[in-house]
């Protein structure tokens, strides 16, 4: 961004310094169209201006449809996130279910040896 202000700054100078030195009058002729007889600094002004405008307008433009897509990629975003949330909780679930599991099967392979102990003595 820096760059860009010293670039501008640059710009300006130079359009200044024009300005000051080219006061000639000029008639600007377009087409079929003739101007009045006017500065050249005015001309060069305009059209600095002009220039400038229509940058604005084209990076405006960019930078909506560059805020749109960001939107859409953030609302992306949270919802992959919940589903990974959500993914995450069914495996703490299921192995939760597994250990529990396992720990009643290895609960009821234990108990048949005690009968057989019982019996035993």
């Amino acid at each position: 961004m820096p760059l860009y202000l010293i670039g501008a700054l640059i710009f300006t100078i130079g359009i200044a310094v024009f300005v000051f030195q080219n006061n000639a009058v000029v008639s600007i002729r377009y087409l079929n169209w003739a101007s009045p007889e006017v500065s050249l600094a005015i001309v060069v002004l305009i059209a600095a201006c002009a220039g400038a405008l229509i940058t604005f307008l084209l990076d405006s433009f960019r930078y909506y449809k560059l805020a749109k897509q960001e939107k859409e990629l953030h609302q992306l975003n949270k919802k992959l996130q919940k589903e990974l949330n959500r993914l995450k909780a069914d495996t703490v679930s299921k192995s939760t279910e597994k250990a529990s599991h396992s720990k009643e099967s290895k609960e009821q392979d234990n108990k048949p040896e005690n009968k057989t102990d019982n019996i035993q003595q």
